[in-house]
């Protein structure tokens, strides 16, 4: 199956993801995250960034309330491959907290790959800034 194109955005519940060339997903995460919702959107992740090396997650969490048990067990099955770094902004601290202790759980239980990481900015044009300044060798897509 090959993934989607560049600039195509899809809903999955009250969450919206899309790409931007050559290597961004983006999402935007509102309200209560459920399972069924998260389960999709990281299929949609998975398929695009299977044809990329490196890629930044741009996560809008402003409107994030929580996250159900079923999006929690999600999150702890889930298997990334993908070389990948989560550049969030909006977050509240309660959030914050939350993603980076999955962070560190998917690391301990060697569900994710050791160049997985997490960065936090209060908002979407600080990181997008940090994005810009990632050295050319980890924007770059697979040979």
């Amino acid at each position: 199956m090959a993934g989607p194109t560049p600039d195509e955005r899809r809903q999955f519940g009250e969450q919206v993801a899309w790409t931007e060339a050559p290597n961004i997903f983006g999402m935007c995460l509102s309200g209560e995250v459920d399972g069924p919702s998260l389960d999709a959107l990281i299929a949609y992740q998975r398929a695009w960034a299977a044809e990329r090396g490196h890629i930044f997650v741009l996560c809008d969490l402003s409107a994030v309330t929580g996250a159900t048990p079923e999006a929690r067990r999600v999150l702890q099955g889930t298997r990334h491959t993908s070389a990948m770094t989560h550049v969030c902004f909006g977050a509240k601290f309660t959030i914050r907290i939350f993603a980076e202790m999955v962070m560190r759980a998917a690391r301990f239980l060697r569900t994710s790959p050791p160049d997985m990481h997490i960065v936090f900015f209060d908002n979407e044009a600080e990181a997008r800034a940090y994005i810009a300044c990632v050295p050319p060798s980890r924007r770059r897509r697979r040979a």
